[in-house]
C-alpha cells in the first residue's frame, strides 16, 4: 500500500512538471508583458471596482468626482494606474500587463466617462 502511494505521489509530481506556470509565476517575470486591448484589460481588471465603486473607487461615469482635477489629471491618473494608489493595486493586480496595455484601459474609462472629449486631451 505504501509502494503504491509513492506511485501516485510521483506520478502526481512529474504531471505538475509539465503544466503551464500559475498566473503569479507569470507575473512575476518582468520579461513576459502581456498585451491586450484597452477594452478588455478594463473589463478584466477595471471594471469590478470602477463599476461599483468598491473600496471607494471612483465610478466610470461620475464626471462630478473628476471636475476638480488639474489639467494633467490623465498623466496622474495613469500613473497610479501603473503603480497603485491607495486601495487600488498597481495594474488592476496583473503586474505582467504592459504599460501600453494600463494606459489604452484608461484611455478607455476616460472615454466612457467623458465621450466627448477628443483623444488625448
Amino acid at each position: 500500500m505504501n509502494k503504491t502511494l509513492i506511485v501516485l505521489a510521483s506520478a502526481a509530481m512529474l504531471a505538475a512538471c509539465g503544466s503551464n506556470p500559475p498566473e503569479e509565476a507569470v507575473a512575476a517575470d518582468a520579461t513576459t508583458a502581456v498585451e491586450m486591448s484597452g477594452v478588455d484589460a478594463y473589463m478584466a481588471q477595471c471594471a469590478g471596482c470602477h463599476e461599483t465603486g468598491l473600496q471607494g473607487a471612483p465610478v466610470v461615469g461620475d464626471k462630478a468626482y473628476w471636475e476638480h482635477r488639474s489639467k494633467l489629471w490623465s498623466t496622474v491618473i495613469v500613473d497610479h494606474a501603473k503603480t497603485g494608489y491607495l486601495d487600488m493595486p498597481a495594474k488592476g493586480g496583473r503586474s505582467d500587463l504592459s504599460d501600453a496595455t494600463i494606459e489604452a484601459a484608461v484611455e478607455y474609462m476616460l472615454e466612457l466617462t467623458y465621450p466627448d472629449m477628443p483623444p488625448g486631451d
